[in-house]
């Protein structure tokens, strides 16, 4: 598996990131960006692209449409997130550029991920919180599902015809259906098409400090290193050499209260049990922490430095996690075959 690593960025401004102080220490550590681009921000994209290429840095658009519309892709805004990704790259073109990769962040809406993290009051609290968020989001997507499979699956094979390669961030959930178990249980609930699109990297977003701070005590840090291990594993059964995994979170992003490491030390000890288990594409989420958190080539060489493996043991709380999840998945795919026509 090719080892590389990336940088997401999410809520600094563009003109913040293209400048040259920030680019060259994204060329000095030899990371890839990976750059959030919403419609208000789309324009100043293309200067983006120009600087990175120029400076030696290969980007990624992270495209994210509207809140309103559920800012990241899934089965219900399926058209309006192919044609958002229509605009930039004609946005692009115009300058006769291109981006080396585009994300897809395959999530429930935002506001759905709002209400199920703000419900829950431990790690099953928080299993549930996720499905029942989900269900408004769930009503009539059978309906749909087909189609929104079929469109992710047009756009990944014309940004394949133009060379420019795809990735999908995939939340970890969707590990449990495991690998005979596409298009079912949570990969459904959730609406977010992971299976039938040939996208050419899967990175499941495995932020151990997410894990923890969200699951209001039920779980330490050394349970979310362990769900971290089992996540990559679970990944490399699934995805093969495509499996990725994000790191983090250094800073927050889009939720605004998302728990971040308290040291750089957690970071390099994820790093190492990501690496154990098999993964060495790997994403940090994200730059805007890495700034504000001084001196950032702390972050940054604990992040690229290549670490002692590091197998962590598992725990009864994280085993529970990953059973509960699972059971909630088969349970979600077995009453959608029941009320199937």
């Amino acid at each position: 598996m090719t080892a590389r690593r990336r940088i997401w960025s999410e809520l600094l401004p563009l003109e913040v990131v293209r400048t040259p102080g920030t680019l060259a220490l994204l060329r000095r550590y030899a990371l890839d960006l990976s750059i959030a681009v919403r419609p208000e921000t789309a324009a100043g994209l293309p200067d983006l692209v120009a600087a990175c290429e120029g400076a030696g840095v290969a980007v990624a658009v992270w495209p994210m449409i509207a809140d309103e519309d559920g800012r990241w892709a899934s089965a219900g805004n399926a058209a309006a997130f192919g044609a958002f990704v229509a605009r930039l790259l004609d946005v692009l073109d115009a300058r006769r550029l291109a981006p080396a990769e585009v994300v897809f962040d395959l999530e429930p809406p935002i506001a759905a991920v709002r209400r199920a993290l703000a419900g829950g009051r431990g790690a099953l609290d928080l299993l549930g919180g996720a499905a029942w968020g989900a269900r408004e989001t769930a009503r009539g997507r059978d309906a749909r599902w087909s189609d929104a499979q079929r469109a992710y699956v047009e756009l990944a094979g014309a940004l394949h015809a133009r060379g420019v390669a795809t990735s999908a961030a995939i939340v970890p959930l969707v590990l449990t259906d495991g690998p005979d178990g596409p298009a079912r249980g949570w990969e459904r609930l959730l609406g977010t098409p992971v299976s039938a699109p040939p996208w050419g990297r899967v990175g499941a977003m495995l932020y151990t400090s997410l894990m923890a701070g969200y699951s209001r005590g039920a779980l330490g840090r050394e349970d979310a290193v362990a769900l971290l291990a089992w996540g990559c594993r679970a990944a490399v059964r699934r995805f093969g050499p495509r499996a990725g995994a994000s790191l983090g979170a250094v800073g927050k992003g889009a939720l605004g209260d998302e728990p971040v490491y308290r040291s750089v030390a957690e970071l390099r000890e994820d790093v190492a049990v990501a690496e154990a288990a098999g993964v060495s594409d790997l994403s940090l989420f994200d730059l805007g922490g890495v700034l504000a958190r001084p001196p950032a080539e702390a972050w940054l060489e604990a992040f690229v430095t290549p670490p002692q493996a590091r197998s962590p043991r598992e725990t009864l709380r994280a085993r529970g996690v990953v059973a509960a999840a699972a059971l909630v998945g088969r349970a979600a795919g077995f009453a959608r075959r029941l009320t199937s026509p």
